[in-house]
């Protein structure tokens, strides 16, 4: 197995970093389409909380897109350097996200019982 050109190893210390960064941008996605989906159903019940739920959304998702963007720039230059890596601020935002999502979805099935 060769080693990698001019003593860099076997791997290159960058595709981590970059890996991490698409599943970032996967998340994202996926987290953003869920959310925006439970604020349309969400308005099926209450159209002021759908908007909140939505405009909350698109907020969240655009902040943890900022952070994961530095964090990604901030991880791959401490990997390349040896350094430890990046604080826990966006797997944070992330959590609020899934949370508001889900509440939102709580607040549908909660709120769309039987209909008489």
């Amino acid at each position: 197995m060769r080693s990698g050109a001019a003593g860099r190893g076997p791997w290159d210390p960058g595709l981590q970093s970059e890996r991490t960064a698409l599943a970032w941008q996967r998340t994202l996605l996926s987290g953003l389409a869920c959310s925006l989906v439970v604020a349309r159903l969400l308005a099926l019940v209450s159209w002021p909380a759908a908007v909140v739920a939505g405009i909350a959304a698109v907020v969240t998702t655009a902040a943890l897109g900022v952070l994961a963007r530095r964090r990604f720039r901030r991880n791959d230059d401490a990997v390349r350097q040896r350094r430890p890596l990046a604080d826990a601020r966006a797997p944070l935002l992330l959590s609020v996200l899934v949370v508001l999502t889900a509440l939102g979805a709580a607040v549908v099935v909660l709120g769309s019982g039987p209909q008489s």
